[in-house]
Parts: C-alpha cells; sequence; structure tokens
C-alpha cells in the first residue's frame, strides 16, 4: 500500500526537514507554504465571526509554515518517520500518515499526441577555450534530443557529439 506522508514544520526548520527526507530515501516531493497556529497559540483569542477578523488575526499572528508532501510504500514510512524525528529532535512538527486507496494519474490523451514530436532544443552560451584554435571565446552550445554541437565565436570551428542514455534496468 502507497502512504501519502505529510510533514508540518515552520519555515525555519524546511532545510533540516527535506535533508532527513532525502537521506531517508524521498526521490518526489511537493511543498505548500501557508501559515499556521498550533491550538496553544490560539487559546485566549476570541474573534469575531466575520471572515475579515479571522483572516486578519491569522495573517497578523500566525508562523510561516511549509507542508512537504511525498507518496512512499507503507514499508518505508517507519525509517522516514525516524529520520524527521530525529533531524527535528527540540523542534516543533507534525508528521500524518494517509494511506491512500488508489492512485489515477491522467496523461490526457495521449493517442492525439504525436510521440514523435522535436522537443525544443536547450540553446546556450558558455566563455571557455576553443576545442580547435584554443583561444578563450564564447561557446555556442546546442543540446538536441541525442545531438550536442558547439560552436566557437572566435574561430567558427564546430564540433558535433552523439549522446546516449543506457536504460536502468529495476533489479
Amino acid at each position: 500500500m502507497k502512504v501519502h506522508l505529510r510533514v508540518f514544520v515552520e519555515i525555519e526548520n524546511l532545510g533540516k526537514a527535506m535533508n532527513a527526507l532525502s537521506d531517508a530515501g524521498i526521490t518526489g516531493f511537493y511543498i505548500l507554504e501557508y501559515k499556521g497556529m498550533s491550538p496553544q497559540d490560539w487559546k485566549g483569542f476570541v474573534i469575531k465571526e466575520d471572515p475579515e477578523s479571522t483572516i486578519g488575526l491569522i495573517r497578523d499572528y500566525a508562523k510561516d509554515a511549509v507542508l512537504v508532501c511525498s507518496v512512499v510504500n507503507e514499508e518505508r514510512v517507519d525509517k522516514i518517520v525516524e529520520s524527521v524525528q530525529k533531524a527535528l529532535e527540540g523542534e516543533k512538527y507534525t508528521i500524518l500518515e494517509v494511506p491512500i486507496r488508489r492512485i489515477i494519474v491522467s496523461y490526457g490523451d495521449i493517442n492525439k499526441k504525436n510521440t514523435d514530436e522535436k522537443a525544443e532544443p536547450w540553446i546556450f552560451e558558455e566563455q571557455g577555450p576553443c576545442f580547435k584554435c584554443g583561444e578563450n571565446a564564447a561557446q555556442k552550445i546546442i543540446i538536441d534530443k541525442n545531438k550536442a554541437q558547439v560552436f566557437c565565436s572566435k574561430c567558427g570551428a564546430s564540433s558535433s557529439y552523439n549522446l546516449y542514455t543506457d536504460k536502468l534496468e529495476d533489479k
């Protein structure tokens, strides 16, 4: 089963939380910024029941916080939680584990898209020595799907490189 792991932290502890999650093996996450108040912070406040007063009070007194979320396999949760607890020892945080019954991902109507569509190449310039004349000059670099080209702005020489990727298999 998959678990939606949610870690609430104050903004100043975001780096600690992110490092702990990464160290425990999280590879993907999303972050939501919010303003929050703990029940002990709220205690003693009496507010009018109009939305403007409530929102104003929260804006004025709530702390900046972050919710870091990730979907993980259930068997990995304990290790991840331990890592976060250790990293945030003595700090204020909340961890929620929400079981996921189903995940549905839609990529739109993939049949309508041409999968051979050419992606836009990356084009940038880098200052450095030319591979041919050796002069320090702007090198225009174009990286396409499976090819890189370098052009020297000084002597006009160009060089092409084929790019290969090895497909990694799950073991």
